[in-house]
């Protein structure tokens, strides 16, 4: 299979994993999606982010995307509810992968996981996590903060240290931890120095794009400039683009939803 390669979240999250996409698929053209109208996911409803997945997944299907990436795990938590997607030749979440990774450790025995509030009242990853390995210990821990507070810009400063201070002292002694939404790898440095790097951090992006690069073509040519769509214009969305990608990023506003 080849084609373009669309990866959608609620805001900035997901480049993350689009940035990482990029660097393991070159050549693959990359149209992003960021719903940054409705962003947290983490706090809608399930029948809203089902009509949010509809929505962009039609539009990027429209756009020629032969491969499509959720790039949200709130949305991934209730992708298997959508009665229907476009006929895609790949469609990859961001929990599946990671659950993998985590599974294939046989020396990790207590696994904490944070997430959003949609992610964790999911209970996903504790539900694949026992299923892979029922001898796992799975410790979830809702979050709800730490993405609007990412897509304000309070990553590595005092106010991003103090919040994941209070949320990561909840929880008991773990070895592993999911970083279960895909702002987080933008703090991992910092979450990482909480735990004084004895924790192992699992997070999405690199596993991601490896899953994706086995389901995809490689040898394709290089195509179209990459293409960035929002919602919701926002500078944060924008700087953090450019960060990942270069001041060349072509970003465009465009409206999905009638609800």
């Amino acid at each position: 299979m080849s084609g373009a390669v669309g990866v959608f979240d609620s805001g900035i999250g997901g480049l993350t994993v689009a940035s990482a996409i990029k660097k393991h698929l070159p050549n693959h053209k990359l149209i992003y999606f960021g719903d940054t109208l409705h962003l947290p996911y983490g706090d809608k409803s399930s029948e809203n982010i089902q009509n949010y997945i509809k929505a962009i997944s039609a539009f990027l299907f429209e756009h020629e995307c032969q491969h499509l990436v959720v790039a949200c795990n709130s949305a991934s938590s209730v992708l298997p509810l959508v009665a229907s997607l476009p006929s895609f030749g790949s469609v990859t979440n961001v929990i599946d992968p990671v659950v993998e990774c985590v599974i294939q450790d046989k020396s990790l025995k207590r696994i904490g996981v944070i997430g959003t509030k949609r992610t964790i009242q999911s209970q996903v990853y504790q539900r694949q996590l026992i299923q892979g390995n029922p001898s796992l210990e799975v410790f979830e821990l809702a979050t709800p903060l730490l993405a609007p507070m990412i897509e304000e810009g309070f990553i590595h400063d005092s106010i991003a240290e103090k919040v994941i201070h209070e949320y990561l002292s909840e929880l008991p002694d773990i070895d592993a931890l999911i970083l279960g939404c895909t702002h987080y790898p933008l703090i991992r440095r910092e979450i990482d120095t909480y735990f004084g790097g004895k924790v192992k951090l699992f997070d999405a992006p690199n596993v991601v794009a490896n899953t994706l690069k086995k389901l995809v073509e490689t040898k394709q040519e290089g195509g179209s400039q990459d293409h960035f769509y929002v919602s919701d214009y926002t500078s944060s969305f924008e700087k953090t683009a450019q960060l990942f990608f270069g001041e060349s990023i072509k970003l465009e506003k465009r409206i999905l939803f009638n609800f």
